[in-house]
């Protein structure tokens, strides 16, 4: 059996959606696949178990099954990190190795999916060196590529990891930045032996949120429009101008969500008026019946805020930034990105499949 473990240099660098990826990837080719997260932090609770939310997940969508508490056996919250500093953890290498043991039986290929960044989980001693070598497995870094310097965080990788290394993936390059990234970065790192196995470009359905999502983080009141909520938003645009200009502008952009004040019934009727995934009223000014009816029949979610646009909109940015596992149309284009970008037959090699 082979293990690949993908970790980042960064949080929120796409390593779920590699993982993903990559794992349905190698089952269509005839392979029996696993996946487990060792540490997990988005905690959920089923029964008397507890487990990651997106390794629940990912073994859904591969069809992985498993006890929930064997997926992710280890939750890191303030308590773990406090009773560590204390000296009061027990050694949790075993319960990983266990949970691991449990899940690989049978299986060709594990798909290992990391947290955070190299250097997360330290102070329970299970940062990514650790679980590499606990785990006996092969290491796959997924990059967000945010200019130069997310390069040397992979440089720096080898140092960590060692031979257990088979190099990287960039996510989420601009434009402007792939080629910059095949032409020079990718020979650089391939001299110095860190094989660069793709570049993933930007991607507006992978960047986008879901009015669910949305409505959660933002701790909104949802108005009408429940049907709506699991829409992809790609576009935020602030409704702050006159009528006239807003109907243009409006039209102009498609799968956005309208933020505005619960005061403007101009801008919210022009933003009904065209392809709007929702609306966020922002003071804590409920619309009128009117307003509210029409969105009711066109099954556009209202999502009621007490805060400011600028606070709204400054948090909308933060959470889009957030890339999360979530929906069809996200790993459906996830996948055609990957088998567009990446060499995974060089990737499977490289791990001995």
């Amino acid at each position: 059996m082979k293990t690949l473990y993908i970790v980042s240099t960064s949080a929120y660098a796409g390593k779920s959606l590699a993982a993903l990826a990559i794992a349905l990837h190698l089952r269509e080719q005839g392979l029996r696949v696993g996946y487990f997260k060792p540490l997990g932090s988005l905690a959920v609770r089923l029964g008397k178990e507890t487990s990651d939310e997106d390794a629940l997940y990912i073994a859904e969508h591969i069809g992985a099954s498993a006890a929930p508490s064997d997926l992710c056996p280890i939750i890191l919250n303030d308590d773990l990190i406090s009773r560590a500093c204390a000296g009061k953890l027990e050694l949790l290498e075993e319960r990983v190795r266990a949970a691991f043991r449990r899940l690989s039986a049978g299986k060709e290929v594990m798909i290992v999916g990391g947290i955070g960044d190299l250097a997360r989980g330290a102070l329970v001693g299970l940062c990514a060196s650790t679980v590499a070598k606990t785990l006996e497995a092969s290491v796959l870094i997924v990059a967000r590529y945010q200019g130069d310097f997310s390069v040397e965080d992979v440089l720096v990788a080898p140092s960590l990891l060692g031979e257990r290394l088979l190099g990287v993936i960039f996510n989420c390059a601009s434009a402007e930045a792939h080629e910059h990234l095949r032409r020079v970065i990718s020979p650089c790192l391939e001299e110095k032996g860190i094989a660069v196995f793709g570049i993933v470009p930007e991607d507006d359905t992978l960047r986008a949120i879901s009015v669910r999502e949305l409505a959660e983080g933002l701790g909104a009141k949802v108005l009408c429009g429940e049907k709506g909520l699991d829409g992809l938003a790609k576009h935020f645009l602030v409704g702050a101008m006159g009528p006239q200009s807003a109907a243009k502008y409006l039209q102009q952009v498609e799968d956005k969500v309208v933020v505005t004040g619960g005061d403007r019934p101009d801008i919210q009727l022009a933003a009904l008026q065209t392809s709007t995934r929702g609306l966020v009223l922002t003071g804590g000014l409920h619309p009128s019946a009117v307003i509210l009816k029409r969105a009711r029949e066109l099954g556009v979610p209202m999502l009621l805020v007490g805060v400011d646009t600028f606070t709204v909109v400054e948090e909308m940015e933060r959470l889009r930034g957030r890339m999360r596992v979530r929906g069809k149309a996200k790993v459906a284009r996830a996948r055609e990105l990957f088998a567009e970008h990446v060499d995974i037959e060089r990737l499977r090699s490289a791990l001995g499949v």
